[in-house]
C-alpha cells in the first residue's frame, strides 16, 4: 500500500469520526440484508474526481442518476446482479442501484480485522459503523 493511500484513508476516517461526534450521531442498530462493500478502484481511480462511480434510479445504464457513490456502500445481500447493477441503500435512505464491476468485499488495508457493519444511525439514514 502507497503512503498516500494509507494516508488518505487515515485522513478520511478521521474526518468521519469528527463529523459524526460533532454532529451527535451515533450508531442505533445493524441494517438487516446488507454488507459493506468497497469501490473496486485503484488509488489514482479513487483521488480522480472527473470519473465518478455513478448511482442509478434502476438497474440500466440509462435510468435517472441517483448520486454518486462513496467508497464504501451498502449491499443488498444475497448480491443478484441485474444487468449487470446491484441494488445498494444510499446514504439517503433510497434504494439505488450501482454497477457490480465498480465494487468488491470491503476491508482495512491499515487493520485487516477490522468489521464494516451497515447500520442505521440516530439521525434516521444509513451509515456504516466500524469495528
Amino acid at each position: 500500500m502507497s503512503p498516500i493511500f494509507k494516508h488518505c484513508s487515515t485522513l478520511l476516517l478521521i474526518l468521519v469520526s469528527s463529523v459524526s461526534h460533532a454532529q451527535g450521531l451515533r450508531v442505533v442498530q445493524p441494517i438487516e440484508g446488507y454488507v459493506c462493500m468497497s469501490l473496486n478502484l485503484n488509488e489514482r481511480q479513487l483521488l480522480d474526481n472527473s470519473k465518478p462511480v455513478l448511482v442509478r434510479a434502476q438497474p440500466t445504464p440509462n435510468a435517472p442518476q441517483i448520486g454518486v457513490a462513496g467508497a464504501t456502500v451498502a449491499v443488498l445481500q444475497p448480491v443478484q446482479p441485474v444487468n449487470g447493477f446491484v441494488q445498494m441503500l444510499f446514504p439517503t435512505g433510497q434504494h439505488a442501484w450501482i454497477p457490480f464491476n465498480n465494487l468488491r468485499p470491503w476491508r482495512s488495508l491499515s487493520n485487516p480485522v477490522a468489521r464494516c457493519v451497515p447500520s442505521w444511525l440516530s439521525n434516521g439514514k444509513p451509515g456504516f459503523d466500524y469495528k
